[in-house]
């Protein structure tokens, strides 16, 4: 490379990061650990989980409802089209008055409710199951989330490959038109020189397109409106296998989804057998009036107990009570399922993190010989040993190891979240 080739490329790299440097001045960085933070505080999915979960609540506060008396009043104004009067005894008693006014209380209390209490342990075991399905939910989102935050670092890392062979294609192209004015070469690698310059630039465009399409989509999941970077801590990779498998199944929360779905049908099952015992409620209620009753009196009032016995339904109870045993059962299937799912997720996450870690060293080591090639080709060229074709492909050569080294980059990254997903320490609690 002449001298003037070399000045060319250093000015423009200068200029090139300077001017990024402008750009992300204003740019907040967010690591993984706050996107998650983040998309906990303000994702719209969650929100709308959050209040699944307050519904679920709810259901327990009729639940309670049955326990507690109730309590009524009424207040009643009527205006009759004649004043009715009874002669009884000595002085007349007023029936209907053309004004008349009522007043009543009323309330109704359990004593002795047997089926209310399973019901209600029926309750809080839904309740136990509405939360686990928002963790399940929770849990999935933030693998979402995770897996769109090292998009965003591997675009990155691709725009940044992108953009450095934007430089090398100029500085391939100085020296193509430095040489053309020499004599020592045709038009022809001018020709090519300036085809893989415009190549280049257009890949670049393309890789800025990817990268702010998926800042973009990682933005709506955290609900995070201002320019920002994403910074990748270096974190060892967790080490887990089907040796955890007991661990794992703890921290799951799709298995403590099933295991209280287990529990929740069980007790509707005992709720529905308990409705088979009769009810024993008190009652009693209070009026006041502006006329009389047959006792000359205008107020009246009774209380007394009430028992309430089903003894037959129809078999109602007994095919609910049948249903929740087979959800019990079913849950607890799915639980076997699961349990093996979980632990084979643990041997291929380990083996496949292990593969992955392989591979991101042998691109790690592809760029470090594509790099030497490139410079090597690049001499010989200048020496004129080789042709510009074989310039052009070591840069291509070159481009590609990057590539792969940014999608090796993603693919440890993945393999570990994916492992870290299996043995329940993702998200981290």
């Amino acid at each position: 490379m002449t001298a003037a080739a070399r000045a060319t490329v250093l000015f423009s790299t200068y200029v090139f990061v300077m001017a990024a440097a402008a750009a992300h001045a204003d740019e907040t960085t967010l690591t993984l650990e706050q996107t998650l933070r983040m998309a906990r505080a303000h994702n719209r999915a969650l929100t709308v989980e959050q209040a699944k979960l307050l519904q679920a609540q709810t259901n327990v506060e009729q639940g309670w409802a049955a326990l507690f008396p109730t309590v009524a009043a009424q207040g009643k104004y009527s205006h009759n089209y004649k004043q009715v009067e009874l002669m009884f005894g000595p002085t007349p008693l007023l029936l209907q008055p053309s004004e008349q006014f009522d007043g009543a209380i009323s309330f109704t209390a359990p004593l002795l409710a047997p089926a209310a209490y399973p019901a209600l342990e029926a309750l809080n075991a839904g309740v136990r199951v509405a939360q686990a399905g928002f963790a399940v939910a929770e849990t999935a989102l933030l693998v979402s989330v995770a897996q769109t935050f090292y998009l965003a670092w591997i675009a990155d890392e691709l725009v940044l490959a992108r953009q450095s062979s934007v430089q090398v294609a100029r500085a391939t192209l100085a020296n193509a038109k430095t040489r053309f004015e020499a004599g020592t070469v045709t038009k022809v690698d001018v020709h090519r020189a300036e085809l893989a310059l415009v190549r280049a630039e257009q890949l670049e465009r393309e890789a800025q397109n990817g990268q702010a399409r998926t800042y973009r989509a990682l933005g709506t999941l955290i609900q995070e409106t201002r320019p920002f970077k994403v910074v990748v801590t270096a974190v060892p990779a967790e080490t887990h296998d089907e040796r955890e498998l007991d661990t794992a199944l703890h921290l799951r929360p799709e298995y403590r989804l099933i295991e209280n779905s287990v529990e929740a049908a069980t007790a509707q099952a005992r709720a529905q057998q308990w409705r088979w015992a009769p009810t024993l409620s008190a009652f009693g209620n209070a009026r006041r009036f502006n006329y009389d009753n047959f006792a000359r009196d205008r107020y009246s009032w009774a209380a007394g107990a009430q028992l309430d016995w089903v003894l037959f339904d129809g078999g109602a109870r007994d095919a609910q009570r049948h249903l929740a045993q087979a959800q019990a059962q079913e849950s607890r299937a799915r639980g076997e399922a699961l349990r093996d799912t979980i632990r084979d997720d643990l041997a291929d996450g380990r083996r496949q993190l292990d593969t992955k870690q392989h591979g991101l060293e042998a691109a790690e080591r592809s760029v470090t010989l594509a790099r030497e090639t490139l410079e090597l080709v690049r001499v010989q060229y200048e020496a004129g040993s080789v042709t510009q074709v074989d310039l052009l492909q070591a840069q291509d050569a070159l481009v590609a190891s990057q590539e792969a080294l940014a999608q090796a980059h993603y693919d440890v990254a993945a393999a570990d979240l994916v492992l870290r997903r299996a043995a329940g320490t993702f998200p981290p609690r």
